[in-house]
């Protein structure tokens, strides 16, 4: 006999103390939160290539020949079957979109009232002003000329489930970018919010606007205005009662009718043209986010936005169609470029958004807030040094000590507590802010490469890659693929050591058809194998990952 036998209940209980011995001892390993092969290989690599050119660059979810992605569910072939196969008909009575009131509180409107609002303005916009869904041509046109609120989205809805196409148009736009749209598309029907009613009116002289849909009150100064330059005003409560009493029936688009007519108020684009975008070209790209995130980091109903993009960010659009479908809320913060941060911080604070879309330049304006109230404690100095060191092990740490001192705080006080990830559009800004927000924020931070022309992102980073180069920007989406052209001119070949350089050309479902009326701007960056030439410079390192040295 053995010095001591154990029974059965008591061998149960010591194999279940040395299995959860074991299990905690695997949660504590100082591992990656990846493995290192999976960042290595990023992107699937031609075996061929043209002179002059590098390889094509895949997403290894679609390798070098199996078709590009279009959708992720074959019902689903447009932005209509998309959102009502979404929120609109599972997340009825949930929040859907927010905004921030002159009461100082989040107003939150749910899915059923936005879905009720866009059928009725839908049928109000062609009973009032004539429009034709699905002519492929202006009489089908809605102009949004605003800042992102219950309303544009109602808007935005109305015409992409009834074929319908909208034009948006920042609301910090310049007049002249203004003025050029409405010209150039030959708007007829115009939504604007209040505060930008006044300079519309002064734009639309001359021009094809003849109705204008008013997000809110009008004052009898405008009404005036109006009356007086023959422009039909409704406010957009009044289009809905219309609407109501409307018979016309709803017209469903197919996958290659334009859903979208954008034109980038940033302007620093090849063309200043309008991309059309067909609902096949804005579902490629949204469906390509469904499909790369990982499962722990799934964007799910319980999921809220915070987007600060203007309205025709074409970021901002493909990620809160990923919100339309997976029933999340949004809270929209107008993007102002002379706005008070601290205060915006304070909204965005109580809103307790889970995932933040937003440009750089309002992330460095939050990094400046930072490092002003807490830079000089030699606690956050101390932490985010260990944070960085963790970063070079593969590991993002949001539970340690510092944590508990100071990071945890910043978390609470600035973003509400419950962020864990961050998309940044096109940060081509010299002091890289992705690090810096992953150390003191302890969330996934992702670089995303887009262009109007093609309808979103082209390429993002890798979730948990925090090692890559600081202006790097990830591997190629599922819907896309990309391949470098030689510059000789500016020194840049496919030849160069130790990767290859030149313009990145980017081809797939998301790709634009052309710009609108504007057949030689198109063939100016379109070849006839149907890639665009983005006009950027950049250089593939041997994982797949692209990173950007500048404009051509």
């Amino acid at each position: 006999m053995s010095g001591f036998e154990l029974d059965t209940t008591s061998y149960t209980l010591l194999t279940s103390i040395l299995t959860a011995a074991a299990l905690l001892s695997i949660h504590n390993t100082k591992g990656p939160d990846i493995h290192p092969l999976l960042l290595n290989t990023q992107s699937d690599v031609s075996r061929l290539r043209h002179p002059g050119e590098s390889a094509i660059y895949r997403s290894r979810m679609y390798p070098n020949g199996s078709p590009l992605l279009s959708t992720f569910d074959r019902s689903m072939r447009t932005l209509c079957d998309l959102y009502e196969a979404g929120g609109l008909s599972k997340q009825r009575t949930s929040p859907f979109v927010g905004k921030y009131t002159d009461s100082g509180a989040w107003e939150w409107t749910t899915y059923e009232v936005i879905s009720n609002k866009s059928k009725h303005v839908q049928a109000g916009l062609r009973t009032w002003a004539g429009l034709v869904p699905v002519s492929g041509n202006e009489s089908s046109f809605v102009g949004i000329y605003a800042s992102n609120s219950p309303e544009t989205v109602a808007i935005g809805l109305a015409c992409h489930c009834n074929g319908l196409v909208t034009v948006p148009i920042s609301a910090q736009a310049t007049s002249s970018h203004v003025s050029h749209v409405i010209k150039d598309t030959l708007l007829k029907v115009l939504a604007v919010d209040p505060v930008n009613l006044e300079r519309a009116l002064s734009l639309v002289p001359g021009t094809n606007v003849k109705y204008i849909v008013v997000l809110g009150s009008i004052d009898a100064a405008n009404k005036d205005a109006a009356k007086k330059a023959g422009i039909e005003l409704l406010t957009f409560k009044e289009l809905e009662v219309l609407g109501q009493s409307s018979t016309v029936e709803a017209v469903r688009p197919g996958p290659n009718d334009v859903a979208s007519i954008m034109f980038d108020s940033t302007s620093n684009q090849l063309s200043k043209s309008g991309a059309v975008l067909t609902q096949k070209n804005l579902l490629a790209n949204v469906a390509s986010y469904l499909m790369v995130l990982p499962p722990q980091q799934k964007i799910t109903s319980n999921d809220r936005l915070l987007h600060n993009l203007p309205i025709d960010n074409v970021l901002g659009h493909t990620i809160s169609s990923v919100f339309y479908y997976v029933g999340g809320s949004i809270a929209f913060e107008a993007d102002e470029p002379k706005k008070d941060v601290k205060a915006t911080l304070s909204k965005i604070s109580e809103a307790k958004p889970t995932i933040l879309v937003s440009g750089p330049h309002f992330l460095h304006q939050v990094k400046e807030v930072i490092e002003s109230n807490y830079g000089n404690s030699f606690l956050f100095r101390r932490g985010f040094n260990k944070k960085l060191e963790c970063f070079k092990e593969g590991r993002l740490v949001n539970d340690s000590k510092y944590d508990m001192l100071v990071f945890r705080d910043i978390r609470q006080t600035l973003f509400g507590g419950n962020l864990r990830v961050v998309f940044i559009d096109n940060d081509d800004n010299t002091e890289p802010i992705a690090p810096f927000l992953r150390a003191v924020l302890g969330v996934q931070v992702l670089k995303t490469f887009n262009r109007a022309e093609t309808g979103g992102t082209m390429t993002a980073s890798m979730f948990y890659d925090y090692n890559a180069d600081t202006a790097a920007c990830g591997a190629p989406l599922p819907c896309n693929e990309l391949k470098l052209t030689d510059l000789t001119e500016n020194g840049y070949t496919a030849e160069d050591k130790p990767n290859p350089r030149g313009e990145i050309w980017v081809r797939g479902n998301n790709v634009f058809s052309g710009y609108w009326n504007d057949p030689t701007s198109t063939s100016d960056v379109m070849d006839a194998d149907g890639w665009f030439m983005t006009g950027m410079i950049g250089e593939v390192f041997p994982n797949g990952t692209v990173k950007l040295l500048g404009r051509k």
